[in-house]
């Protein structure tokens, strides 16, 4: 899925004809400029949201042991939370948490952990599994609470916050039972 796409939908979603054949070009005036670049880092809030808080995005890595520290900073990805953390032969150790660190007694750990994801461009493809119109849904939530449209704001969180559970959902067959007639 596209991001131009995505900012199109929330275009048509919110009634701005006018901006959606501008999405991810360099025409348009400064107000409608504007407007798309707010869009853009409404779109990136709204992704954010998701991948923090409903479908993380984890990242393996395997690090080296430092004085019984392993600093945040030190890792290939910014961090939003810690998932495992396990020792040479896979098994869980224990660690304590700091706000930028963790203290952990290995010489070499594994640390699974959940990524603060990158911004988006126009022109970027988000590789993710959630449909369009979700994005575009937090989107224009996040775009009309910014222009300070609470009500409609509020619809879009509606619809939001339902497509992202029934995304989220764990999705199985229904199976009924079979039914008998009785007189």
């Amino acid at each position: 899925m596209k991001i131009n796409d995505i900012i199109q939908l929330c275009c048509d979603f919110l009634g701005e004809n006018s901006l959606k054949t501008l999405v991810g070009t360099s025409s348009g005036d400064d107000v409608q400029k504007a407007k798309l670049s707010a869009m853009l880092t409404c779109l990136n809030l709204a992704y954010e949201e998701i991948v923090t808080e409903y479908l993380p995005i984890l990242y393996t890595q395997t690090v080296s042991v430092q004085d019984g520290v392993v600093n945040f900073s030190s890792l290939a990805k910014p961090i939003s939370g810690i998932c495992s953390v396990k020792d040479e032969d896979g098994a869980q150790i224990n660690y304590l948490q700091s706000a930028d660190h963790i203290n952990v007694n290995a010489k070499q750990v594994q640390i699974t952990y959940q990524i603060v994801p990158d911004k988006f461009e126009f022109g970027d493809e988000v590789k993710v599994i959630f449909p369009d119109r979700l994005l575009a849904y937090g989107t224009a939530r996040e775009y009309l609470f910014m222009q300070g449209l609470s009500e409609e704001a509020l619809m879009y969180e509606k619809r939001f916050k339902d497509a992202l559970i029934n995304f989220v959902r764990k999705k199985s067959p229904l199976t009924l039972a079979k039914r008998q007639w009785q007189n």
